[in-house]
């Protein structure tokens, strides 16, 4: 049973007919997804204090010209939405494929503290459930090896998260976010 009480939609700009969904009741309290879009005040006014944001993040920042052309969002313009929404916890989606990297989150003086508030990078079959949002949020140095840099400095960077004791928990429990129908 999903024990949604209530659904909402935004107009967001993608193409014609796209809408961000706030949906309310669920297992998470109110979980806030845009789809495809650009990066919309509005939508995060009308989920304002959301427990989950679902955003897509397509483009890595810099590339904001880009973004803005294809109507899509870099992950510093999604994390500016969740810091408008005040949303408590961020799931970046729809990474671009031309990427195959995990993006650095943004530096940018207006996005949220994220020590405060845990940042996700969705993968295929994740599966996350309320109570496993904070160790998700904790496994980005090990996504990240997956995907290296092809300089030496970044995986000296990459070394130096793995030191954290909280990530390096988190990476030690198997199967953690594999939904055991799919292995």
């Amino acid at each position: 049973e999903l024990c949604i009480t209530d659904i909402q939609t935004t107009a967001v700009q993608h193409c014609a007919h796209s809408y961000a969904v706030t949906m309310r009741g669920t297992s998470f309290g109110t979980v806030a997804y845009s789809g495809d879009c650009r990066p919309s005040t509005r939508f995060a006014e009308d989920a304002r204090h959301a427990d989950l944001l679902i955003h897509e993040a397509t483009f890595t920042d810099g590339m904001e010209a880009e973004a803005a052309l294809k109507r899509h969002s870099t992950n510093g313009e999604a994390l500016h939405v969740a810091s408008v929404m005040k949303a408590k916890a961020v799931v970046l989606t729809h990474f671009s494929q031309r990427f195959p990297k995990i993006p650095p989150l943004s530096n940018s003086g207006d996005s949220m503290q994220y020590s405060d508030v845990p940042v996700i990078f969705a993968f295929d079959y994740m599966k996350l459930t309320p109570t496993n949002l904070l160790a998700a949020s904790k496994i980005t140095p090990a996504l990240r090896l997956l995907y290296p840099e092809d300089s030496s400095m970044a995986m000296e960077e990459e070394e130096d998260e793995m030191k954290d004791p909280s990530s390096l928990v988190a990476v030690n429990v198997p199967g953690l976010f594999a939904q055991k129908e799919l292995l």
